[in-house]
Formats: structure tokens, sequence, C-alpha cells
């Protein structure tokens, strides 16, 4: 069919060059829209699972010391102390809510839906956040190290810890997993699926997915020219864990890798092998030194993690740690952490830095294991690089 011309048929393409342009960014705000309501709903399920788990923190405290041990000045004084520090911890998870509700309140405000009739389209489509294409110049503005790594509201510590401890201890392992084709725009990631090294394909959308859902990197956090790596690979990973899900879904705390795991497990996915995994309870009836397990891994260039029980302290509950250094020898050995959320404000330790000293006898704690001792620290898992 000939092209129909004149002003008439110019006038007609217009509008509905007009109409589709409205009709688009109709259909990206809906989509942010949903991501926000989204999003802060996730933010609220975490605060609520923070203040559950603070709250079984003080009735196991309760239940464990009962009246009798609260009855004595010394005993009411470390109480009050103890109730304190949860109350702050409490303020900040609030705080923390409080601040994204309101953060995506503004963002629902600005919202416009395009209305035509010379009226500018608002938020244009170019401003949403997905217009950027990431390549492999964004992965690595520096050598990988654990400080890449932020923690929000993906409940995978096993993995993002165990992402740290790898790329402190060999970058190049890191930069190993990642390949980026030009011509897709897709990042390729090499990860062991139990049997065998399989090669997951991260999309441009599958980034946005990350960053929108406060994944692993600094990207959600206002640093646009943060590493991209770690939004790359815990993509991936939730994709090696839940094939043929939606990506949102994988990184969810209900049903995807948020829910929680275990280091070891994170260890094999990205290294091929789950390494050493040191029990601390049973020490003092074998012949393990931690210490020395320790030292040695880390001047072998080995990545080190350590996860703590229910019981947490002096560390947070069911939390995985990187470990960043080691000095001295046996219980007295001081051990330097660094918290995968880049703070330690509203822990038991209470510092809004990343990194913390402790004294490796109180992670081991003591008495036998089960419920008759005390053990902070569940596991140390050392990773073999080869």
């Amino acid at each position: 069919m000939p092209d129909v011309r004149g002003a008439f048929a110019d006038a007609a393409r217009a509008r509905e060059q007009d109409l589709a342009q409205r009709l688009a960014t109709a259909v990206e705000v809906d989509r942010v829209f949903v991501e926000a309501l989204r999003g802060a709903c996730r933010k609220a399920v975490w605060g609520r699972r923070r203040l559950d788990a603070i709250e079984v923190e003080i009735s196991d405290v309760v239940a464990r010391h009962g009246v009798r041990g609260l009855d004595t000045p010394a005993g009411a004084r470390q109480f009050q102390a103890f109730l304190a520090t949860k109350a702050r911890e409490i303020h900040l998870v609030v705080d923390e809510v409080s601040a994204d509700s309101t953060s995506r309140t503004g963002l629902l405000r600005a919202l416009r839906y395009p209305t035509g009739d010379g009226v500018p389209l608002a938020p244009p489509i170019d401003t949403l956040g997905d217009e950027r294409r990431w390549t492999d110049k964004d992965l690595y503005p520096h050598d990988p190290t654990a400080a890449d790594v932020k923690q929000d509201s993906v409940g995978d510590c096993y993995l993002v810890a165990t992402m740290g401890a790898i790329a402190n201890a060999n970058p190049q392992w890191i930069k190993d997993r990642i390949h980026f084709d030009d011509q897709t725009g897709t990042f390729g990631v090499t990860l062991w699926d139990g049997h065998e090294w399989k090669h997951i394909d991260v999309t441009q959308a599958d980034i946005g997915t990350d960053i929108r859902h406060n994944g692993a990197s600094w990207l959600d956090n206002g640093r646009p020219d943060a590493a991209l790596w770690p939004a790359v690979l815990e993509s991936a990973y939730a994709k090696l864990k839940y094939p043929g899900r939606d990506l949102a879904d994988a990184l969810g705390n209900d049903v995807g890798i948020g829910q929680g795991g275990y280091a070891k497990d994170a260890m094999e996915a990205l290294t091929g092998n789950r390494g050493t995994v040191i029990n601390p309870e049973s020490v003092w009836f074998t012949n393990q030194h931690i210490d020395q397990a320790i030292s040695g891994a880390l001047a072998d260039h080995q990545p080190v993690t350590i996860s703590t029980t229910p019981q947490g302290t002096p560390l947070t509950q069911s939390h995985v740690y990187v470990v960043e250094g080691i000095s001295g020898t046996g219980s007295d050995a001081v051990v330097t952490l660094r918290n995968p959320w880049e703070t330690n404000a509203g822990t038991p330790i209470d510092t809004p830095e990343a990194l913390v000293t402790v004294r490796l006898g109180d992670l081991i704690g003591s008495g036998l294991p089960g419920p008759l001792g005390t053990h902070p620290m569940s596991c140390v898992n050392i990773g073999s690089l080869g």
C-alpha cells in the first residue's frame, strides 16, 4: 500500500506516535509503582523478622537466667545493659523501615501518568532506573574485595559473606567467574551446581531486579559507581538455586535464597567444593586448633567465614561473617570480622564500623555440645581455591 501523505496523514501519525509514547510511559510508571509497593512490603517483612528475632533473644535470656539471676545487683545491671542494647536495636530497625517507607512514598508521589495535550510526561521513561546499560567496565572499579559487598534486604548473609571472603583471598577468582558478552549485553557466570560447572546468563533486566530488591551491591545505596560484580553473582546464584523461577521470587525471603542457607553451600557453588567445616562445639574433645586453622588459611590466601548460632552474642545471631584477620594464639587469639551489612550498628557490639574484633574463646564458648553448653559460633568454613 502506498504511503498516505499530506497534513492530515502527518498529524495522524504524530498522534499515533504520541499515544504509543504515552502508553509506554504509563506501563513503565505502573511497573515502578508495583516495584515500590513490593519493595516496601519486603522491607516491612524484614523489619518484622528482625523484631521477632530480638524478642526471641530477650525471651531466651530470661528463660536461661530466670528471675533468680536478676535478683542480685550485678545480675540486674547486666540485664539492664542487655535490654538497653536491645532497645537500640529496636530503634534502628524501626528507623530503617521508616526511612525506607518515606523514601518510597516520595517516589510514588512523584509519579505522574501522561495526559497528553502538551503536558510533559513525568517521570520520563529514561529516568526510571533501567535505562543504564551495564558492561564489563562496571564490574570492577578496582580489584574485588569484601568491602564491595553490602547485604540489605535479601537474607543471604551465607552467600554474600562467602563472596566477600573469596574476593579478599583471591580477587582473580571472582573475575574468572564472570564474562561479559558485549553483543547480547549479558553476563555469563560459571557456578558449580553440585555435579558440574554450569553457565548461567545474567541479563540487564536481572541486574535491575537485583538492585530494586536491595541486593548484595552498593548500587541500591546511592553509589552508582559501585562495583557491579556482587549483584551479578547474587543474581546468578539465585538462578542456579531456583531455575525457571522469576528472579524476584528467587531472591525472595519467603521462597528464594533470602530464606537463609549455609556458607558451605555457597562456598561449593562459587569454588567447586565446600572446603573444610570446623564445628567449634567439638573442639574441647578433639585436636582441632581453630586459631591455627584460621591463621594458616588466611596466610595461604584461602577464604574463611564464621557462622553464628541463635545465641549469637557477642555477635549477631544466626549470621555469617567474613574473617579478615587473626592475631595471637589459642583462646586469647583476636579475630577480625567483617559484617556483610557493612555496619555493626544495632548488634550486640553496636558500632557503625563494618569491622569488629572478638576474642576467639568468646566465639567458641564453653561446655558440652548442645543446650548444655554456650557456643556463639556454629562453624568455621575454610575454602580451598586450589
